[in-house]
């Protein structure tokens, strides 16, 4: 999905990469590494920040299509919300600049890269070099690492307690064969009139083409409902409109269901108005009109990566 936030950032971040600085250890600005390992006799990468006080607690976040995990430090904010909340947040980088998210369209898919099994290799890399409470370990991503989020909560439950999809739901191939091997939470970020990742589910592309467009995805009610059914949870529905912000067009509804297996909760945000985009963050003049005329509005009225990380820390794997 190319450009899926603005090209002008993105090449501003990558471009104050160094060759050196890519190596273990090497800052590629305060706090924030970029670390090596090899997964199935590949080289692979990802950025990873630690606060100053971690708590054991590990997010790690997939980039979206065509883009980077510098990209997803920048638009997202986690690593200053980890300083704040003393977890440790990882970007891992897909091959392709894609995720092999189960769509069978992406590069890393036709390519067959085992993407669940690098985030497990991730998470054990970082084991190893920091303290890692394994029942507090979360995977949230945008679009196609959105996506590919799901994916992880199908094939990787034993070792992601919650995950966070945002503009990125069900996978329609992988939806069928969902069948996790232990209770997962989930919290779902969706704009309703998202142009790239439809709403009301189908094909994925929409206003944008490239590395990960491509395939069917379930709607954002249905992939509610699959993890419902999947968590165990009783069918009453809790929903609230949530009071607004700011008055820009757009509004948030909150859909969540209580009382799953393990506690692991259901809970949905609908962006009504809103785009393809991780809310709030908006660029500047010229880059932002772009990006609006692409991808939609980035609602001001919610912040994902606050209310994300809320349920997190109260979702730990029981």
């Amino acid at each position: 999905m190319k450009r899926l936030f603005t090209l002008a950032l993105a090449i501003a971040v990558v471009g104050s990469i160094t060759v050196d600085a890519q190596r273990r250890g090497r800052l590629l600005r305060p706090s924030v590494n970029m670390v090596t390992l090899t997964y199935q006799g590949m080289t692979r990468r990802y950025l990873l920040h630690v606060p100053p006080a971690p708590d054991g607690a590990l997010v790690l976040a997939f980039h979206g299509g065509s883009e980077s995990p510098q990209n997803l430090e920048e638009i997202s904010g986690l690593s200053a919300l980890a300083d704040r909340e003393r977890f440790i947040v990882a970007y891992p980088e897909g091959i392709g600049k894609s995720w092999a998210d189960g769509r069978g369209t992406t590069v890393a898919d036709r390519q067959g890269v085992d993407d669940v099994g690098f985030a497990r290799s991730v998470v054990a890399d970082i084991a190893r070099s920091h303290t890692v409470d394994r029942t507090r370990v979360y995977a949230t991503g945008a679009s196609n690492g959105g996506i590919f989020a799901n994916r992880l909560g199908c094939d990787a439950a034993d070792t992601f307690a919650a995950i966070a999809p945002v503009i990125g739901t069900m996978p329609s191939a992988v939806a069928l064969g969902c069948h996790p091997s232990a209770a997962v939470a989930v919290i779902g970020v969706q704009g309703v009139a998202d142009p790239v990742v439809p709403f009301d589910g189908g094909d994925v592309g929409g206003t944008l083409e490239g590395e990960a467009a491509g395939g069917r995805v379930e709607s954002s009610r249905a992939t509610q409902e699959l993890w419902r059914s999947l968590d165990g949870c009783p069918g009453n529905l809790t929903t609230v409109l949530e009071p607004p912000r700011v008055q820009d067009g757009t509004s948030v509804t909150r859909r969540s269901y209580d009382g799953c297996r393990a506690g692991a909760g259901v809970v949905w945000y609908e962006v009504a108005g809103a785009g393809h985009r991780w809310y709030p963050h908006e660029s500047r003049g010229l880059e932002e009109r772009m990006a609006r005329r692409a991808l939609g509005v980035s609602s001001q009225n919610i912040d994902a990566s606050y209310v994300i990380w809320q349920f997190f820390a109260g979702h730990p794997r029981r």
